[in-house]
């Protein structure tokens, strides 16, 4: 794992080489070139969009142009046997957080806390399972995007299947059929994704205890947040709330 300026490197290139686990690399400044020795692939990458290098294959990485103000961030990650290979490149919106769930993880996995090493593996996960998530707005379907729009600004109401069959008019079994077919997961999953994922910034960069945060989002109990968070991440809220001293620290 790293996040870090290329300025210092006087020729970015790794490789020829090959990996024994996948590589997710984000561009935050700078153009990058993979190229495949084996089949000839060669992929142009821009900033906000993640790469994939799998396992295995024989490949050269290069940024393209001045390394001055260049910057990248690296997470080399076993998703274990049999896992869904994710696309080459995968273009993420300036609306989602991508840039920050990776410096999270490295400072995770430079300032780990007691249970630093749960929190990064959950945190893995998760920017992994992005990686199978289309992007909103580019080339989507607008009525699905609109949804998304409907939970995000009701999020802490806790919205159902049902609320949405409501205001856009369709059975609760059409809307279950669309996000699984746009995201592979029910309504609910997204909702109780997205609030664990808000519970993390206000544990975590806020420093709100288990039961205000839970407050906050509109949870009943601090026990049912606890439960939602842990099915997100693997993890109870109060891992992170407890040890959050350890790997705030910037490098």
């Amino acid at each position: 794992m790293n996040y870090r300026s290329l300025e210092e490197i006087d020729c970015p290139v790794w490789g020829p080489r090959r990996l024994s686990d996948f590589e997710m690399i984000l561009s935050l400044r700078g153009e990058f070139e993979f190229v495949n020795c084996e089949t000839g692939e060669q992929v142009r990458q821009h900033p906000g969009e993640i790469l994939t290098i799998r396992p295995g294959e024989e490949h050269v990485y290069r940024l393209i142009g001045d390394p001055a103000g260049a910057f990248f961030s690296c997470i080399h990650i076993d998703p274990g046997a049999g896992a869904e290979v994710p696309p080459r490149l995968v273009a993420f919106p300036p609306d989602q957080a991508m840039p920050e769930l990776f410096r999270r993880a490295d400072r995770l996995f430079h300032h780990a806390g007691r249970r630093g090493e749960a929190l990064l593996s959950a945190l893995g996960r998760v920017i992994w399972l992005y990686l199978f998530e289309p992007s909103r707005g580019v080339g989507g379907d607008g009525r699905f995007d609109s949804m998304i729009d409907f939970l995000e600004r009701h999020l802490t109401e806790h919205p159902t299947r049902l609320d949405l069959a409501r205001e856009f008019h369709l059975t609760p079994q059409r809307i279950n059929a669309l996000f699984k077919a746009q995201l592979g997961i029910s309504p609910g999953e997204y909702v109780h994704r997205e609030l664990a994922e808000r519970g993390y910034t206000l544990l975590h960069d806020e420093q709100l205890s288990v039961k205000e945060a839970a407050d906050r989002l509109g949870f009943s109990t601090p026990f049912y947040f606890s439960r939602v968070f842990r099915n997100v991440f693997g993890v109870p809220p109060s891992a992170v709330r407890g040890n959050s001293a350890g790997y705030i620290t910037g490098k």
